[in-house]
């Protein structure tokens, strides 16, 4: 009875009836007939039920208020059972309830420990999202846990108690979490079996399923928007009840405008808030996302609107705005899809500025307009350096997003004809084509369908047709159906963001032109859904709603074959890789399934487009696929001269081109950098280290990983390498190292400098550089003393591999305190055993070679110096005396 009334939310009366029913129970249970020192099964099923139903009267009276009279007798019970997780969530809910936060994360620390030590066990998955909300200071925390009798103890959610259902069946549990402390293939093991039951290895459920411990911390750049909120009311201070209601409601209306631009909110302390991007994956835009997220939060600021709080007491809130980029440090849970903790510099000043900020201002750092900027109208601030703020010429920000100066279009002849052939042999049969346009980021592509329709534009082709371009927003779609919202806005001179008053009314004259002798009607209301724009209550289906998404579709496919009918018609999509699983299948079949009309359809992708729908285009009729390929070094050089002003290329020019691999919007973001030196990761210009990061953060996690590691063993490197290095086993390396080659991450050697083994190499310096980065100073220190000890291993010793990884592992150890004397000896040890092989070989050259590097590491006071010295002088003496037998002196 007791539990029935817990499940219909009579706390009070639930309370009563549990603590009768625990009243009934004296004593160990058996304790007249049982032996003593012996365990039945028996009595183990009874204790967990009187535990059971102890958790709910402490959870029915959790809900009435009564945290601090729980503590010790919750205390007192996790004495007896400290593993059950259902009792240290109660007791961490009602330590955090009497502001006693850190007791509240100590018990969760504690448990970890203990579940870590007995069993090789992490904490359940609700204890962990407990953990994370008390960190997170979720507002979820401010109500009582109303989890259903039994179920698993989780904090509450923020909709409040739930009422009363009928009984469902059973949730299965998921298994138990993998251990804290495991080694990187067993790691991958449980993550996979974590994708596995979560039905799918893309799914971002599974992505973060399961983390190792030396991949719960993680260094990446990343841009921030920090705000500031302070309230009054007729000129006096608000309660403490307003302030709580009103932090509240913004913090839900600073979630509500950060979703369209991907952006993760954290309250960071009082009223002040932290929205982080580029957190936990990064986009090349993060930048510019950052700004537009800021920019629209001013305005949700500034735009008149219901005052926070009631009507008597109604105020709105003062607001401070400041936009950052810099690198932060991530700290992850073991198995959160996002982080619990962010620190860096960045954070620290952001935090001044936003002291500074005028009321209801917005500033920026230098480094956030010159990454992502350009065209939202920023100007500098008067009077403070490095900082910018909106120009009253466009306060809104939603000019076009900048770009540079178009570069010289080179070596794309061919693929130019190509695109023309296309149009004319649609033109020729009255039959619509498609072609996929492929290629990287920067590559290239937008440019191509550029020129090739300006060429269309100039009278190039057998008819001049008309020309609707739309492109996949990356963020803030207007609506799901983008870029084919875009096409139907292109044809019919709609502005994005128009009102119903205006689309309607423009949408029908156009729709009753291409479509004079049919009902008109359902088309439209279908085309207005497309652009975001709701049904009206007499198109609505019997159970109302929106338009179903196959009439939308449908009348897309009508709209676009009369407009092909009345005259050629060239659609271009772009970014159609960011476009919607239904978009992508509706573009893929559509000239399969329209009449002979002359519509050639141009989608321009990145090449993941094929990573994601690897059966893109084949076997369909008309359809071609076009790969867009790097720059020759020429060309790429004269593209890097063009932007920097110069006619000939420098030196400088040519270390440039071999940095941006033949990539046009790397070469044109290398030639702005102000010098290239000897040290490539000098001169990696941020847009460039936004590309790479964003390319890192799309593979998988298996790949991810395998690729910090070949990161590790060089620009070059190979796959025993990469295998010892990450302790995996060399046929899976291999696969992974074959699908970072499909990605154009690396590229395969044809020759090997390492007999049997497979050599790869980097393709972008810049990629190596972030994968790097992204790695804590420890896990480097232990990565490149096992490249060393692979190194040391090979047949044919590379005393300069083997010297560089023992010098790279002694100077992150140095930089982070660690003592290296022990280093230092292992390092040129492993080089005189390199000598001593190579000696052996018969090639002196190498074994001084190997002695050289060794005596250059040995400290002049270690005892063997001496000994070295000499050794050194003798095979060095060998070799000379062999040189002068093979070529003796000539005399006379």
């Amino acid at each position: 009875m007791g539990r029935a009334r817990l499940a219909a939310g009579d706390w009070t009366r639930a309370s009563e009836l549990l603590r009768r029913a625990l009243g009934l129970w004296r004593g160990p249970v058996l304790a007249d007939v049982s032996d003593a020192g012996l365990t039945w099964p028996e009595l183990a099923a009874l204790q967990g039920i009187r535990l059971a139903l102890h958790e709910d009267c402490i959870q029915a009276e959790l809900a009435m208020g009564r945290d601090r009279e729980l503590i010790g007798e919750l205390e007192s019970l996790l004495e007896a059972e400290p593993t059950r997780e259902r009792l240290v969530a109660q007791l961490m809910v009602v330590l955090y309830n009497c502001g006693r936060q850190p007791e509240a994360l100590d018990r969760y620390r504690r448990t970890r420990d203990l579940l870590a030590d007995r069993f090789g066990l992490e904490p359940g998955r609700d204890l962990r999202r407990l953990q994370r909300a008390i960190l997170s200071h979720d507002p979820a925390l401010a109500l009582r846990l109303t989890a259903a009798p039994g179920g698993a103890a989780d904090f509450p959610s923020p909709a409040g108690p739930r009422p009363a259902a009928a009984p469902q069946p059973p949730r299965p549990r998921p298994a138990p979490a993998a251990p804290a402390r495991v080694d990187d293939r067993a790691y991958d093991r449980a993550y996979d079996r974590g994708a596995a039951r979560a039905g799918t290895t893309d799914a971002p459920a599974a992505e973060h399923a399961f983390r190792a411990s030396w991949e719960r911390v993680e260094r990446r750049p990343a841009s921030v928007v920090m705000v500031r909120a302070r309230w009054a009311a007729d000129g006096d201070a608000l309660a403490p009840e307003r302030v709580d209601h009103a932090v509240k409601e913004l913090t839900a209306g600073i979630r509500r405008e950060m979703a369209p631009f991907g952006g993760h909110v954290r309250r960071a302390f009082g009223s002040v808030w932290l929205v982080v991007f580029g957190v936990p994956r990064a986009h090349e835009d993060d930048a510019e996302r950052a700004l537009r997220a800021a920019l629209a939060l001013r305005r949700h600021f500034e735009a008149p609107g219901p005052a926070t709080g009631t009507a008597a007491t109604a105020t709105r809130p003062v607001t401070h705005l400041v936009v950052g980029t810099g690198e932060v440090v991530v700290t992850y849970d073991d198995s959160a899809s996002e982080p619990v903790e962010v620190t860096g510099q960045v954070l620290d000043a952001c935090h001044h500025l936003l002291l500074q900020v005028p009321r209801g201002d917005l500033w920026a750092a230098d480094s956030t307009v010159e990454a992502g900027g350009a065209g939202l109208g920023f100007a500098p601030v008067p009077g403070v350096p490095g900082v910018h703020r909106p120009a009253p010429s466009r306060p809104d920000g939603r000019g076009p997003s900048g770009h540079p100066a178009e570069p010289p279009f080179l070596e794309r002849a061919h693929e130019l004809n190509l695109l023309c052939g296309a149009y004319r042999d649609t033109v020729r049969r009255q039959l619509p084509h498609l072609v996929t346009v492929l290629g990287e980021p920067g590559i290239g592509k937008t440019r191509l369908i550029g020129e090739f329709a300006a060429s269309l534009r100039d009278g190039a082709g057998p008819t001049t047709p008309r020309v609707l371009h739309a492109g996949t927003p990356a963020f803030d779609a207007h609506t799901p159906y983008e870029p084919l919202a875009g096409v139907v806005r292109a044809y019919t001179g709609i502005r994005a963001g128009a009102p119903a008053a205006v689309v309607l009314p423009a949408l029908t004259g156009v729709v009753r032109g291409l479509f004079p002798h049919a009902a008109t009607g359902p088309i439209v209301t279908a085309l207005a859904a497309c652009l975001g724009l709701p049904a009206p209550a007499a198109a609505q289906g019997p159970a109302g709603g929106a338009v179903p998404r196959e009439e939308v579709l449908g009348a897309l496919r009508q709209f676009l074959e009369e407009a092909a009918a009345d005259r050629p018609l060239v659609v271009v999509l772009d970014d159609l890789h960011r476009a919607a699983d239904f978009v992508r299948s509706f573009v893929e079949d559509l000239t399969v399934r329209l009449g002979p009309v002359a519509l050639l359809l141009i989608a321009g992708a990145r090449s993941e487009l094929l990573h994601t729908r690897p059966s893109w285009g084949c076997a369909k009729r008309r359809s071609v696929l076009l790969h867009v390929a790097p720059l020759s070094t020429a060309a790429t050089a004269a593209v890097i001269g063009a932007a920097a002003g110069r006619r000939h290329p420098t030196p400088a020019d040519d270390r440039r081109a071999a940095l941006a691999d033949g990539n046009p919007l790397f070469a044109q973001a290398y030639a702005r950098a102000a010098d290239v030196g000897a040290d490539p990761a000098a001169a990696h210009p941020p847009a460039v280290l936004a590309v790479a990061a964003a390319q890192l953060d799309g593979l998988d996690r298996t790949a991810r990983s395998v690729l910090r590691d070949a990161a590790v063993v060089g620009g070059t490197l190979w796959r025993g390498a990469v295998a010892a290095v990450s302790r995996r086993d060399p046929e899976e390396v291999g696969r992974s190292l074959e699908l970072l080659e499909s990605r154009e991450l690396l590229r395969r050697v044809r020759r090997s400098g390492v007999p049997g083994d497979v050599e790869y190499a980097f393709r972008y310096a810049v990629s190596r550089h972030v994968a790097l980065a992204q790695l804590p100073g420890r896990v480097l220190v232990e990565r490149h003393l096992r490249a060393a000890d692979w190194a040391a291993l090979l047949d044919v010793p590379r005393p300069g591999l083997l010297a560089f990884h023992h010098d790279r592992a002694i100077a992150l150890a140095e930089a982070d305190g660690t003592p290296v004397e022990a280093m230092e000896r292992r390092a040129w040890e492993a080089l005189v055993g390199a000598s001593a092989r190579a000696a052996a070989a018969g090639d002196d050259a190498l074994a001084v070679s190997c002695l050289d590097h060794a005596l250059d590491r040995c400290p002049p006071g270690e005892p063997e110096r001496v000994w070295l010295v000499t050794h050194h002088r003798r095979i060095r003496d060998s070799l000379g005396a062999r040189a002068h037998h093979r070529h003796p002196a000539v005399t006379g």
